[in-house]
């Protein structure tokens, strides 16, 4: 019997966008316009994400809708593509999931330890060392040090990052955030781990690694998540996927089923 453990219900998010006001026309109004701007700047960062019922059903020209009604499920030991033009919504999806974001209509339930991959260096602080940050994330995990000591010299191995691990990490370049980001994200052994599009960077012998790794995690039944514009890696790496249009579920299933559909609309608008 399948096991969801991950339940997505009916998922919308939308945003504000800046509207451009007008440009004061007199001395006095320009006066009037710098008092203001403090106060007036305060309150439009209340309304970026503070939306009332009205506006919501109405919409208007400056709020923009990332998700719609988006619903899915996904079972323990699966490995779910998620494909789109960009736009799509594909990374405000990640970042509902991972609590990045919260939703602004509808529910996500998470089942077990999620463990992402979002972009480099996200969840690392960058003051702190390769070292510090290690620990951190395995704390926020639920880890206990013990836990994340006896995963540690296998992070930095498989990071490569033996000679950096001491310096803090916003000295690292974006590749080496991704070296250590993803080996402490398979290594210390989430339920779920989402990947949005970062094994993009790097060198050709770290992704092949990377690669490998992510089928030995999912032959041992965790769950992946994963993001990428890179079809053929999908179809690689992937038994199921979700096709995201402008915001909406547009279909799930089998992965070259919805690769097909993809690849048709895209065609069809491209020409």
């Amino acid at each position: 019997m399948a096991n969801p453990i991950i339940k997505v219900h009916e998922v919308s998010k939308c945003y504000r966008i800046g509207i451009t006001n007008s440009r004061p026309r007199t001395l006095r109004e320009a006066i009037m316009y710098g008092i203001s701007t403090p106060v007036r700047n305060l309150f439009s960062l209340r309304k970026l994400t503070k939306f009332n019922s009205e506006e919501l059903l109405s919409g208007g020209e400056d709020i923009i809708w990332s998700l719609r009604d988006v619903s899915f499920e996904v079972n323990e030991g699966d490995v779910l593509g998620i494909v789109g033009s960009n736009g799509a919504g594909k990374s405000t999806l990640f970042k509902i999931l991972s609590r990045v974001t919260e939703p602004t209509g509808g529910y996500v339930e998470i089942s077990g330890k999620l463990s992402c991959l979002l972009e480099a260096g996200t969840g690392f602080h960058p003051e702190l060392t390769g070292r510090e940050n290690i620990y951190l994330s395995g704390a926020v995990l639920g880890m206990t040090k013990r836990e994340i000591k006896a995963k540690f010299d296998e992070i930095v191995s498989f990071a490569e990052i033996e000679k950096l691990l001491d310096t803090p990490v916003k000295r690292f370049s974006s590749g080496m955030h991704i070296r250590l980001a993803f080996a402490v994200a398979i290594h210390l052994e989430p339920d779920i781990l989402l990947i949005d599009e970062v094994l993009a960077v790097g060198d050709i012998a770290f992704q092949k690694k990377c690669l490998e790794k992510i089928k030995s995690f999912a032959r041992e039944g965790r769950t992946i998540l994963f993001i990428s514009h890179n079809i053929e890696l999908v179809k690689y790496l992937c038994k199921s996927a979700l096709w995201l249009n402008n915001g909406r579920l547009a279909r799930a299933g089998a992965v070259n089923e919805v690769i097909k559909d993809y690849e048709r609309n895209s065609l069809a608008i491209s020409h």
